[in-house]
């Protein structure tokens, strides 16, 4: 059975997240209108803090609840029963619980999805991930296989879990540091605050940073704190994650194989009660942020616009901002065909609610809001 276990922490970290939400009033639709020029019309309500998104060729969506099911939304909005065959070890607890999901790149073919989880192993908890295959009318998972193990960790905190399909067919999973444990993300001996690569039956490539060369096989690169958002950009031919910094410090990368992104060595950010982790910004070999964000918006999902919609923000990046002292809204990365940022704008801030995820596909837009009443709204221009 799934594990749950609701500790003092926890519940409050659960309460924090519910009371920080606060939409102004629906219109009579239920739809909410944005100063920013943006309307949100919810297609799917009643959400216990939905993680991750993914659209169906039909056009109907898959969501993971971090409380440990997969929902379906279909044209009559959120289907009341959970997606079934979902692993039994899913461990939901403070950030644990079901996480990642993306489909194969041959999903019309085989109807193939991962799915990244907080595995319950007794004393012991890591990401895991699984690939399953989506019954036809997506009510089941079947022919459920675990493909990937991250490190063993005791704590249940920063377990990244954002998937990845990268265009040589292998799959790129972002891990976090589990806390505790956040001076091993400069060890390139285990997974710990690392981006790891692997094929999507749960090989390993020959051809990773540290397969020959000794280090964790699995690892593409590491000195993370806990990687939020990742996204493949074919475009430009990048692989783009964003981390939660400490208090302060949240980061967007371009992800290089081998690459240190210095946590905790370098930082912007300081611990929670205010004492320094480090004095150092930047150091000989590790990288610098493309973006930082001190104080911190908590970035959460990461989507590269491709929605007709907003053709004039073709290429650009969304992220979804949790409850952050600066977030509680959607950033638009403005970019140019290199991949430079030139510019960034707020959307959303004014309606004052927590998101954890966005999705762009070529028809629509979609934004979820975090907690444990939570919402999938599709954003439209306002007309």
């Amino acid at each position: 059975m799934i594990r749950v276990a609701l500790v003092s922490a926890g519940i409050a970290l659960i309460s924090a997240c519910a009371g920080a939400e606060s939409a102004p009033e629906p219109l009579a639709d239920g739809s909410i209108i944005s100063g920013t020029g943006l309307k949100l019309v919810p297609i799917a309500q009643g959400l216990e803090f939905p993680w991750d998104m993914a659209e169906l060729p039909n056009g109907d969506l898959l969501v993971t609840e971090r409380e440990g099911r997969l929902r379906l939304i279909d044209e009559t909005g959120l289907v009341a029963t959970p997606v079934s065959g979902l692993p039994d070890d899913i461990l939901v607890e403070r950030q644990g619980g079901l996480l990642g999901l993306t489909l194969s790149p041959d999903f019309e073919q085989t109807r193939t999805l991962f799915i990244s989880y907080a595995k319950d192993m007794g004393e012991m908890n890591t990401t895991a991930v699984i690939s399953a295959r989506l019954s036809d009318d997506g009510r089941m998972l079947t022919d459920v296989s675990e493909i990937f193990l991250a490190s063993d960790r005791e704590t249940t905190l920063h377990f990244g879990g954002r998937i990845a399909p990268l265009p040589d067919g292998t799959l790129a999973i972002g891990l976090g540091d589990g806390y505790r444990y956040m001076d091993e993300a400069q060890n390139p001996d285990n997974l710990h605050g690392a981006i790891a690569r692997i094929n999507p039956d749960g090989s390993l490539p020959d051809d990773n940073p540290f397969a020959s060369t000794g280090g964790h096989p699995a690892l593409w690169s590491f000195g993370h704190r806990n990687v939020q958002g990742l996204q493949y950009d074919a475009e430009r031919g990048v692989l783009w994650a964003h981390e939660h910094g400490p208090k302060g410090g949240d980061e967007l990368n371009i992800i290089e194989a081998g690459a240190n992104y210095g946590w905790p060595t370098i930082t912007y950010g300081i611990n929670y009660d205010g004492t320094v982790i480090t004095d150092k910004t930047e150091a000989p070999g590790l990288e610098q942020p493309l973006l930082k964000w001190v104080p911190s918006i908590a970035p959460s999902g990461l989507a590269l616009v491709k929605t007709e919609a907003f053709s004039e923000w073709s290429g650009d990046i969304l992220i979804a901002a949790l409850n952050g002292p600066a977030g509680m809204k959607l950033v638009r990365v403005d970019l140019n065909e290199a991949g430079q940022v030139l510019d960034e704008e707020d959307l959303l801030s004014d309606l004052q609610m927590p998101y954890r995820d966005v999705l762009s596909t070529p028809n629509a837009l979609y934004v979820a809001t975090s907690g444990l009443d939570a919402a999938i709204y599709r954003v439209e221009p306002q007309s």
